[in-house]
């Protein structure tokens, strides 16, 4: 029952040092991010997370620190997460106008360019890979097909698929992207 009534104090104790905090991890927050919307955006993950993880405060002396801990790192992965968004609006930004206009019909249109290289393949492996990745058959129906197993199915595909890298190179799809 002792430890029940730690567990409850440990608990109760975070709750009030986020509430008491809240002003100076804000600003902690705002002074790095300089973004009010931002800062509280990460303040509101912080929360989240100090919580989530209250089991793993040993030390109620300690608080504080484990508590910036927290902070810093949520802060951290907001940076990492902002550094991906930007990365990817760039790249998008670099996309040529009409490929991006275009873009939903080429998505609803399977590629077909890696169907020519299968050529390059025992019949029986392009068979296996033209039916479950272009076909997309279920490999259960595909696996009674040819006698097999669903394990011996999966290794027989993986084995074609290896078999394929080889020929799988961007100046041989180039080629195949270009007769297509």
């Amino acid at each position: 029952m002792n430890g029940y009534i730690e567990e409850k104090n440990s608990e109760t104790s975070i709750q009030r040092a986020l509430l008491d905090g809240r002003g100076a991890f804000l600003g902690f927050l705002v002074k790095r991010l300089r973004n009010r919307a931002d800062a509280e955006d990460v303040l509101q993950e912080f929360c989240i997370r100090v919580l989530a993880r209250k089991d793993q405060l040993r030390d109620v002396e300690r608080m504080d620190a484990w508590l910036y801990a927290i902070l810093r790192s949520t802060m951290n992965d907001h940076y990492r997460k902002t550094t991906r968004h930007s990365r990817l609006a760039v790249a998008v930004a670099r996309e040529p106008q009409e490929l991006v206009a275009d873009a939903p019909v080429q998505m609803a249109r399977p590629c077909t360019c890696p169907s020519r290289l299968l050529t390059e393949l025992r019949p029986i492996d392009a068979k296996l890979i033209r039916r479950i990745d272009f076909g997309e058959d279920d490999r259960g129906m595909v696996a009674a097909d040819m006698g097999l197993n669903r394990n011996a199915l999966a290794v027989r595909l993986h084995r074609a698929r290896a078999a394929l890298r080889p020929h799988y190179s961007p100046s041989r799809l180039g080629g195949a992207l270009e007769a297509g």
